[in-house]
């Protein structure tokens, strides 16, 4: 009885493990009698993959894969296994994204031996690059470099660098005008081509001058450039002349004017020459300077004499009736010169006779044959130039000229006139 309950219950259990695809026909098992059933089962196999494709199908050159949105079902060979989702163990291939083109992906998923593959397809584009050009530069362009301009793609983060050179100062960058940064390196996103200009100013470096009074009289005294005046101001003689100023000039830079007049008593018999600096070189009063510490010293000369000319011209000149050219003697027999250059001319500005007996003149004009003067000039309207190398005495001619046409229209009658002479110096 023991050997049928524990048959039967082995029958019960192994009916539990495995389904059944048949029952046996009606069997009778005698006591320690013994059958058999016949017992089938299936195992599900992997018979294939589906894809849905990710979301994103289109890539620039160079783009990584996205796979957001793809999933993977993995399908079985019995009708009644439902599809898994494998999307997380699935592996990929094939996607290069190095050039432009339509690229095949494949998913594979491997389920103990068996092994199976799906594809989706994804295009590689290029992609269309815009590009801005960033310029730059400085102001004054002494004042530092600038760095950081050229060509750049749109979006790009970049940044352009101001660097002052000695004795400047960084203060802004601009555009158009306007102020946009006063950070010497301005980082900023590129959205269009831009123009920028990085504006240095000069630093504030004091300067000195010692103005002393050499061999004459006076108490030395310093200036310094703690106020620099507009070059607008120098020009129109807006500081203390004795002293000089600093000023700023059109260029950026600072400059020292020396003093127009000089402050100082020259010694005995002496006249102020010029200023003497103390590195070398001398300069006359009003001379301008690139601004540093310096000394400039008075110096002296012995007067100069006035320029002077000496000439012979006859007292009087006669001209007769109807004569339209009348010569006469014109000798330079000395001339005194000043050291610092110049030059004589000599002119005959009036032009007409005036009758003593009526109201009348007779107009005339005065030239000269000087055009061989050597070293010296000759003009066409009656004068001649003599100059520190003209040999002399010289000698030439002047003429009184009338024209026929002023002697037919004169009345009778006597015509004085004085011939006046001038001589002009030409510094």
């Amino acid at each position: 009885m023991k050997k049928v309950f524990s048959l039967l219950l082995c029958l019960l259990l192994v009916v539990g493990c495995f389904p059944m695809t048949a029952l046996a026909d009606d069997t009778t098992i005698t006591v320690d009698g013994e059958t058999s059933i016949s017992l089938t089962t299936g195992v599900p196999e992997l018979a294939s993959i589906t894809v849905t494709a990710p979301t994103k199908t289109q890539y620039n050159v160079g783009d990584e894969l996205d796979t957001t949105g793809m999933v993977v079902m993995a399908n079985y060979n019995y009708t009644d296994d439902t599809p898994k989702d494998v999307t997380s163990a699935v592996t990929l291939s094939g996607f290069d994204s190095s050039s432009a083109g339509e690229k095949t992906v494949t998913v594979s998923y491997t389920e103990g031996d068996v092994t199976k593959t799906a594809t989706f397809t994804v295009t590689i584009i290029e992609p269309v690059v815009t590009t801005y050009t960033i310029s730059v530069s400085a102001d004054p362009a002494e004042g530092g470099t600038v760095s950081g301009g050229g060509t750049y793609d749109e979006n790009a983060s970049i940044t352009v660098t101001a660097t002052a050179n000695d004795n400047y100062t960084f203060v802004k960058w601009t555009e158009d005008g306007e102020e946009v940064s006063t950070s010497a390196s301005y980082t900023f996103t590129v959205t269009g081509n831009r123009t920028l200009v990085a504006v240095f100013e000069p630093e504030q470096v004091i300067y000195t001058v010692t103005v002393q009074p050499g061999d004459g009289t006076g108490t030395a005294f310093t200036v310094d450039s703690t106020t620099v005046i507009s070059r607008e101001e120098m020009i129109s003689g807006n500081y203390d002349q004795t002293k000089g100023c600093f000023y700023l000039d059109t260029d950026g830079k600072v400059y020292y004017m020396f003093p127009r007049q000089c402050p100082f008593t020259a010694p005995g018999g002496k006249e102020f020459d010029c200023w003497q600096l103390s590195s070398g070189g001398t300069f006359s009063g009003g001379a301008s300077l690139e601004a540093g510490n310096f000394t400039i010293t008075a110096l002296y000369k012995e007067p100069e004499s006035e320029p002077s000319i000496t000439l012979s011209i006859p007292a009087t000149i006669n001209i007769n009736y109807g004569d339209t050219q009348t010569a006469f003697d014109i000798q330079v027999k000395e001339a005194v010169f000043r050291n610092d250059g110049g030059n004589f001319e000599v002119l005959f500005p009036y032009s007409s006779f005036q009758c003593t007996s009526h109201d009348g003149t007779i107009p005339f004009t005065v030239t000269t044959n000087a055009e061989g003067v050597p070293n010296g000039h000759h003009g066409d309207k009656g004068y001649f130039a003599i100059l520190h190398g003209t040999p002399l005495p010289f000698s030439c001619q002047g003429f009184i000229n009338i024209t026929s046409d002023a002697w037919a229209v004169a009345k009778p009658g006597n015509y004085t006139a004085t011939l006046k002479v001038q001589v002009v110096w030409i510094q």
